[in-house]
Parts: structure tokens; C-alpha cells; sequence
């Protein structure tokens, strides 16, 4: 979808939620991601950092682990060693990967639908180095017109899970049916639907 039908698609419903990562930020997966050539570089290629990716991600984001021991563990798994100087390399390459570029286009859409009458709201995969270091200094402005916010790290919960949604649900304050998920990730928008939500993939910037 457009941001035109994306924006029409709003107007059926009384809350929208957006995911961060992909959204209100530009992913960095949408180009070359620094960090594979740089693990490349220490003896890890790209398949050991998308099965680290897909074996620790998630509870890396649930606040279970640390930024360094996500990393720690994908080295292990690829038989390589990794320095706390290397976390420190991958620290700026990942996660402030996230954060470097704000989408206006997203945060004009939000202040949109805010002075319409809907409800706004944040549920994202996020971990706590990141929140506490770059989200909450970085994206105040975003945060004032917020009517809930649920992230992953706070909760121990994470996308797709179903209880992380029913946290926003009750947060927001209204019945899936009437609120709108937003995601770039195809299989957050198809666990959204399966829960009563109406959900739609994000554009790309």
C-alpha cells in the first residue's frame, strides 16, 4: 500500500499503532546493513549473522539479553571470539542503524491522525540498550502525542506473540477491531489480522 491508502485505511478505525524500526525510522535493511560486511571481516558471514538474527533476536529485544550477548552468542555459533571492542563497533553499526533517519513523511501521518481524534500508539520489538540510549532521548517529540506506548524490553513480551498485542490493546484502550497496526514486517501485519486487528505492511521511505 501507498501512504495515501494507508492514510485512508485509517479512517475506518479509532486507533492507529505503529511499529518503530522500518516506520517511524528508515530500516537499514533496506540497504547494505554495515554490519555485514564488518562481521565479515572478523570470520563471520552473512548466514551465521541471519541465524543469529533468527535464533536471538527476539529475546535480545524481550530485554532477556544483553546487546553483548546477542553478539557474543552469534560469534560463538560461527566459532569466532568477539572483543568488547568489536560489540562496541557493532553497537554504532546496528543499533544506531535504527535510529539514524526519522521519517518525517511517518511522523507528519501520526500528528495527522492525532488532531482527527484517533488514539496513537507505539508497539515495537526494542531492546533496552537501545531504549534507554537512543529511542528515549532521540524520539521525544514522537513520544508527546503518544496515547500508549508497548515496548518489547519493558514487558519481556515481543512481536508476533499474541500477549503483546492484547498489552497494547489494553493500553490503547480499545477493542482490536477498531484499531489499525502498522508494520514493515509482513509477519508482524499476518499475526496482527489473526488476532482481530486490522493491520497493513508499512511503505518503505
Amino acid at each position: 500500500m501507498t501512504l495515501a491508502e494507508i492514510e485512508k485505511a485509517c479512517a475506518g478505525v479509532d486507533g492507529v499503532v505503529f511499529d518503530f524500526g522500518g516506520v517511524i525510522s528508515e530500516s537499514p535493511l533496506m540497504s547494505e546493513w554495515e554490519v555485514y560486511p564488518y562481521c565479515a571481516k572478523l570470520g563471520v558471514d552473512r548466514a551465521a549473522v541471519d541465524r543469529g538474527w533468527a535464533r536471538y533476536r527476539n529475546i535480545f529485544d524481550g530485554g532477556l539479553i544483553t546487546f553483548a550477548e546477542y553478539y557474543g552468542r552469534t560469534f560463538a555459533d560461527a566459532g569466532v571470539t568477539i572483543t568488547p571492542a568489536q560489540i562496541d563497533d557493532l553497537w554504532k553499526l546496528d543499533a544506531e542503524s535504527w535510529i539514524r533517519t526519522l521519517r518525517a513523511d511517518t511522523f507528519a501521518l501520526m500528528q495527522r491522525l492525532k488532531e482527527c481524534g484517533k488514539k496513537i500508539g507505539v508497539l515495537s520489538n526494542m531492546s533496552t540498550e537501545f531504549y534507554e540510549r537512543l529511542y528515549l532521548p532521540r524520539c521525544a517529540e514522537y513520544r508527546t502525542i503518544l496515547d500508549a506506548e508497548v515496548i518489547s524490553c519493558l514487558y519481556r513480551l515481543y512481536k508476533p506473540e499474541e500477549p503483546i498485542y492484547r498489552l497494547a490493546e489494553s493500553k490503547i484502550g480499545l477493542p482490536p477491531d477498531r484499531l489499525l497496526f502498522l508494520d514493515d514486517l509482513e509477519v508482524n501485519v499476518l499475526a496482527a489480522r489473526s488476532f482481530g486487528w486490522h493491520s497493513e505492511v508499512y511503505p518503505h521511505a
